[in-house]
């Protein structure tokens, strides 16, 4: 794409280029991001080093925010120059094949992403699909630069760069709130309705999730009836960990608390 983009002089097309070489380096990010994550647990980092993930995906965010931003004044800059482009059908079909290539691509990592709860890859994958649509767009500009309208391969570039920072500014967004403590609460009502189902469960309160990108840590309090003996008071909250760990793979805690009545709520 970069030497395309220079032979036929396309503002569109280099920055297209830049934001594909940008995959790949993101990829590269992404699978050091996941060898370090993968670390054992230490003295300093007992929770393992599964956060790094949101880093790499931090740092894939400010790659697109830096890039767009170069791209877009210069794209700015090429409007009012009204700079030539010697566009060619070979070229933008090239480019429409590489954009069907790029769509499986993101497919793939949204897949992969999903089934592994991965923020990077979910990053990786907006990553390679933004290509794909700035492909698309990139080909309608060569198309138009070969009947005497430049200024569109500009506008595109300036285009593609505005699709690429508002990207970026997207992970950045949700990796910032990953990092900080983000907190789902369909799946605190989640964890709370599978404690709930455990026999003599009376009640669930306080529920914590720690992300660490790898594994999710809950701790959790119960309400048991009062004259629960320790040993059934114990049971219960063993039966509640393997609940939750079985279901979705948590490192869990539970604390017992017993109830104030003798009576449980309505509901439980």
């Amino acid at each position: 794409k970069g030497v395309l983009g220079v032979m036929v002089n396309s503002i569109a097309l280099i920055t297209d280029a830049v934001h594909t070489a940008a995959d790949f380096l993101s990829s590269i990010i992404i699978l050091l991001g996941f060898k370090l994550s993968s670390l054992p647990a230490s003295d300093k980092h007992p929770h393992g080093h599964g956060r790094v993930e949101f880093i790499a995906a931090f740092i894939i965010s400010l790659m697109l925010i830096v890039a767009g931003a170069g791209f877009a004044f210069s794209s700015y800059e090429r409007l009012f120059a009204n700079t030539p482009v010697q566009g060619t059908y070979l070229v933008a079909a090239i480019l429409l094949v590489t954009a069907v290539v790029k769509e499986i691509l993101a497919q793939f990592s949204l897949e992969l992403g999903q089934r592994i709860k991965s923020s990077a890859l979910d990053a990786d994958a907006w990553h390679h699909r933004t290509d794909a649509i700035t492909n698309i767009l990139v080909a309608i500009a060569i198309i138009a630069s070969m009947f005497g309208y430049y200024w569109v391969d500009a506008v595109l570039g300036f285009g593609v760069s505005i699709l690429i920072m508002y990207t970026g500014a997207k992970i950045f967004r949700e990796t910032c709130s990953k990092i900080i403590g983000e907190v789902d609460m369909k799946e605190v009502s989640s964890i709370k309705k599978m404690a709930l189902e455990v026999e003599n469960v009376w009640d669930v309160h306080d529920v914590i999730v720690h992300d660490y990108g790898a594994y999710k840590n809950v701790s959790l309090h119960i309400t048991v009836p009062r004259d629960s003996s320790l040993t059934t008071a114990h049971d219960i909250a063993v039966e509640v960990e393997e609940v939750l760990i079985r279901q979705r793979g948590y490192v869990v805690t539970v604390h017992v608390d017993a109830a104030n009545t003798d009576s449980p709520p309505l509901g439980s």
